[in-house]
């Protein structure tokens, strides 16, 4: 039983060491500084699932794994199609305003003005909306994607 016992807490003890070995090498990872002023933001095309859609990346790489800050300029009429993230997708109104439904239909949706914020879990079904031009700000890990739902209209 001793012996078990002190297996147990080697392991343990062994785990731990490890553990803190991996958090001090990600936490000297690539760290920058990073300053974008808006006249120097570079709106590209947007995902090709947003017609008329513009995105900037200001920080990371959304195609590989790990912290990524973009935005998505969305013209007014927009409409996101019902589709879900791969990972966590968490999002800040900077300007205009977003409908944002859950599922596939756009009933009940929350109506987001600028300086609102939403997180939606992995593989959580959404669509949303605009009126206005509307820009919304993605502060995630990547790799960022966006899958449409079959069948949805």
């Amino acid at each position: 039983m001793k012996r078990t016992m002190m297996l147990l807490v080697m392991v343990f003890f062994s785990l731990a060491v490890v553990g803190v070995a991996a958090e001090k090498k990600v936490s000297k990872a690539a760290v920058q500084q990073v300053i974008v002023l808006p006249d120097q933001v570079k709106w590209h095309a947007g995902p090709p699932a947003i017609p008329g859609a513009q995105m900037a990346v200001l920080d990371g790489d959304l195609t590989k794994p790990g912290f990524f800050v973009a935005r998505i300029k969305l013209p007014a009429g927009a409409k996101i199609a019902p589709h879900y993230h791969g990972k966590m997708e968490r999002v800040t109104v900077i300007s205009g305003t977003v409908k944002l439904a859950m599922g596939v239909t756009q009933d009940n949706p929350t109506v987001l003005p600028a300086g609102s914020y939403f997180a939606i879990p992995p593989k959580t079904v959404h669509n949303g909306w605009v009126d206005e031009e509307t820009v919304l700000q993605i502060s995630t890990r990547g790799p960022w994607s966006m899958h449409p739902v079959t069948g949805a209209k």
